[in-house]
């Protein structure tokens, strides 16, 4: 649940785990409190090292090259959905892959608390959670709750002109994604109504990511949103920029709880 500031000015070592869309800045402000001394626990590194090497190997055939400043591979393994000759997958193979990505997205989670212990036996007093943009789609409550115990949860809420970028982004330069698994059937039957696609084979994968993104962006929106009432604080993105130093960035989340509990006294 959510906590005070004097609560969160008590705890000597601070465990923070960001969320929030991917480009928003997670990553960045992680990799600048790891140069400042804080363990860095990046759960798409994970993901793609630790609980998907082998399976990326064996699928796409090639060597593991995932690190923590590309994980480039990890979208070529999650792939995207229709024609073969333009690099696109069967409807089978990208369940798999899907699924394969969630089960492996929630066990890097679930290693969170082995990852504080292992960080404070190294005598790294900090911790920053670097989730991944799929965070939201976790329903399991114990596994939130289990994050919620041992880190506080914040929410880097992009502005109106950095959700249009994203957008804009994503249309330009079509990528694979994790859909949201309560929509997707629905989301692939709507297009191939609207596209008049028989077949999966026929669909062009760059055309269904433009389709499909935009849903999902507006699907993962309030499910950030809601995890972050119930459990953590939110920080519109643009409170961080120009953020360099770990004072300065505690600075932000210490004035984001202020303001919450503010609100809370006025609700």
């Amino acid at each position: 649940m959510p906590i005070t500031v004097s609560e969160f000015n008590d705890i000597e070592r601070k465990v923070i785990t960001l969320m929030g869309m991917s480009g928003v800045g997670k990553t960045y402000l992680s990799s600048m409190l790891a140069r400042q001394g804080w363990y860095h626990y990046s759960c798409d590194y994970e993901i793609g090292t630790r609980f998907l090497g082998d399976e990326i190997v064996q699928t796409l055939g090639v060597e593991n090259t995932i690190t923590r400043g590309d994980i480039s591979q990890l979208s070529d393994y999650v792939g995207r959905l229709g024609n073969p000759d333009k690099g696109g997958l069967s409807l089978e193979e990208f369940r798999r892959r899907q699924n394969a990505y969630f089960d492996a997205e929630c066990s890097a989670l679930a290693r969170l608390p082995e990852r504080v212990k292992l960080a404070h036996e190294q005598g790294i007093m900090h911790v920053v959670n670097d989730s991944t943009g799929s965070m939201c789609e976790i329903d399991d409550k114990i596994l939130l709750d289990m994050v919620d115990e041992n880190s506080l949860i914040v929410y880097i809420k992009a502005s109106p002109e950095e959700e249009k970028v994203v957008l804009e982004r994503a249309k330009a330069y079509p990528k694979p994604l994790f859909y949201s698994p309560e929509r997707f059937d629905r989301w692939l039957s709507k297009y191939e109504q609207e596209e008049d696609v028989e077949a999966i084979e026929d669909i062009d994968p760059d055309n269904f990511s433009r389709w499909a993104f935009p849903r999902l962006f507006e699907n993962r929106l309030p499910k950030y949103q809601f995890i972050a009432d119930k459990y953590g604080v939110t920080i519109p993105s643009e409170a961080f920029r120009g953020v360099e130093s770990e004072a300065a960035f505690l600075d932000v989340i210490v004035e984001g709880l202020h303001k919450q509990e503010a609100m809370k006294r006025r609700a």
